[in-house]
């Protein structure tokens, strides 16, 4: 009896992550920013994508116009782009694009686009933290 017990609860753990979807909706992240200037806080986003090495790859980083900087991720054979808005008060990390080879249906994009952009803000949230 024990053993179907564990061949029923594994079969529903495998179920449970069998329907984790690969493909997911694009996160689009905003973050407060208190204590610096607007130029202290394009710095900090400079920084974030250009110094150190990052498991994930290094960002790319442009500056669009006085309020938007544009990330790029070349990572192995994926590409992502993200423009970040920033001002004195608050930044934010908005999906512009990725490889074809990360798009799903539905405008959804592969989970890994979620985590890199993630371990972005993480890296622009240490930035800002240092430069105060």
């Amino acid at each position: 009896m024990k053993f179907f017990k564990y061949i029923a609860a594994f079969f529903l753990v495998s179920l449970l992550f069998g329907c984790a979807g690969k493909y997911q909706a694009p996160n689009n992240i905003t973050t407060p920013v208190n204590g610096l200037t607007k130029a202290q806080v394009k710095q900090a986003i400079l920084d974030s994508g250009t110094k150190g090495k990052a498991a994930f790859g290094t960002w790319k980083m442009e500056v669009l116009n006085s309020n938007t900087i544009r990330g790029h991720l070349f990572n192995r054979k994926f590409e992502v782009v993200v423009d970040i808005p920033y001002s004195a008060t608050s930044y934010s990390i908005n999906y512009v694009s990725v490889s074809p080879n990360l798009q799903g249906s539905n405008g959804k994009v592969h989970r890994n686009y979620n985590r890199w952009v993630n371990n972005l803000d993480v890296k622009i949230r240490e930035s800002i933290f240092r430069a105060k």
